[in-house]
């Protein structure tokens, strides 16, 4: 990543990171286990030169996902939300743009954009993400299953850094960065009525994000894939693998038997890893 000396100009007054010290909640409906964690937040204050006529420059949050274990337990076999790039130590980090503008989060409160010519000036930026999965308490292919789910495993680790953008020249500098990191774990009885299934185990308070020292940004966290895109849902048993292609936004859950001894693919899976 290519340093100008424009991009010098750019001061971080001040910034700061934390984590909601609340409980993750839970939510028990008739087909699906529901959690909705608690928000990492993240905010900076930062100084923008007075820019000559010409000049624009994008500040902004840029976020990638450095680690992801997410497994949901059955009887017969467990299902995953998976990176591959991540498992296959092709890349240290997967971009979790929102898409709609690499490489930024978002595009309301999370970057702005600057052209000049303009005076100084001092601009506030905020981002803030948590997870509300859904998990069926079923086994989530094959037809009529029972509900049995027994446990929920999430560890997924971040990073987040406050970025400068040259938009003439393309080139970036990093101004701030922290790494976050969320852990749930989830007791599930499906023997016990809706309601009283689910119990939250430890930790049931996330530790507190940490600012980064080393404010090099890999190139994979600025362009696509984004997590969104190249997460694969993932069913195992002992002999089986079933591999399915995840798209966007489905909320609909698969009737497929597991009866595959072999890696099978699909392009559609139950639900979202958020």
């Amino acid at each position: 990543m290519t340093i100008d000396k424009e991009l010098s100009r750019f001061k971080v007054v001040k910034s700061h990171a934390s984590i909601d010290q609340t409980e993750t909640i839970i939510y028990e409906n008739q087909a699906t286990l529901n959690y909705v964690t608690p928000h990492f937040r993240v905010e900076a204050d930062v100084e923008i030169p007075a820019l000559k006529d010409g000049e624009v420059f994008t500040v902004g949050w840029v976020q990638a996902v450095t680690a992801m274990k997410f497994n949901n337990f059955y009887p017969m076999g467990q299902s995953s939300w998976e990176l591959p790039e991540l498992n296959n130590h092709r890349t240290t980090a997967v971009s979790d743009a929102d898409g709609r503008q690499y490489p930024w989060y978002g595009v309301t409160t999370e970057c702005v954009c600057v052209q000049g010519p303009r005076p100084p000036c001092t601009v506030r930026l905020s981002m803030n993400d948590n997870f509300s999965p859904t998990v069926s308490w079923a086994v989530p292919v094959g037809k009529d299953q029972p509900d049995s789910l027994q446990k929920v495993e999430r560890d997924q680790s971040f990073k987040v850094w406050l970025v400068v953008k040259n938009e003439e020249k393309n080139t970036y500098k990093v101004l701030k960065g922290y790494k976050w990191r969320a852990v749930i774990n989830i007791a599930v009885d499906c023997s016990l009525a809706q309601g009283m299934r689910a119990k939250l185990l430890e930790p049931k308070m996330q530790k507190q994000p940490e600012e980064i020292k080393d404010l090099s940004i890999p190139n994979s966290a600025l362009h696509s894939p984004r997590a969104n895109e190249a997460q694969k849902f993932v069913w195992r048993t002992k002999d089986t693998e079933i591999v399915f292609e995840v798209a966007c936004t489905p909320r609909f859950c698969l009737q497929m038997l597991p009866e595959y001894s072999h890696k099978y693919h699909h392009r559609y899976a139950p639900y979202p890893m958020k």
